[in-house]
């Protein structure tokens, strides 16, 4: 494959959209916990391949949908977007019969990354935002070399089959929140 069939948007939320948005990062942000919390992605080695703090919305709502912004937000725009997505390839087709989601509110402060992995998940779809310039955080698809520089209130879907890591951040800043899709057949 010589490229990676992502959706790439930029300035997705509104500034009242974004200020709610930073309102409940920044209260997540103290909840949060090392990468061993997060489920994260493991080398052969069986040793965890990112550095950053992250913290899952279920574990903090009971009703994610219900009382959180980002959860709600991200969704509606994932939503929003899924039919232009399983339009850009066949292989992303499958994203329209998703029906659970989880969702991963994670920062990067400096020296922060996460090395090249996949997802197991249908689907993922990833929402940057900062407040702080830094350089670095960039998302690199490693099979295709393909790099999607890091834009705050962005938002990039793509097939959680495509290895993809990120790139090492300079400073303190970069939340990114990630959307994973998925299909349940036990799921109504």
């Amino acid at each position: 494959m010589d490229k990676v069939p992502y959706l790439l948007k930029r300035d997705v939320f509104s500034d009242e959209e974004l200020r709610l948005i930073f309102n409940e990062l920044y209260f997540l942000k103290s909840t949060m916990e090392g990468p061993e919390w997060t489920d994260a992605a493991r080398n052969e080695d069986k040793k965890i391949i990112k550095k950053n703090q992250g913290i899952f919305l279920r574990h903090i709502y009971t009703d994610m949908l219900k009382f959180s912004s980002i959860a709600k937000l991200c969704q509606d725009r994932v939503s929003r977007d899924l039919k232009e997505y399983s339009d850009l390839d066949i292989t992303n087709r499958s994203s329209l019969y998703s029906n659970e989601c989880w969702v991963l509110v994670s920062h990067y402060e400096k020296g922060d990354h996460y090395l090249p992995h996949q997802d197991a998940t249908n689907v993922t779809a990833l929402f940057w935002f900062n407040k702080k310039e830094f350089t670095g955080g960039d998302l690199t698809f490693t099979d295709t070399n393909e790099v999607v520089e890091y834009k705050n209130n962005s938002m990039i879907i793509f097939p959680s089959w495509a290895k993809h890591g990120v790139s090492k951040v300079s400073d303190e800043g970069r939340y990114c929140v990630t959307v994973g899709l998925h299909i349940n057949p036990h799921s109504q």
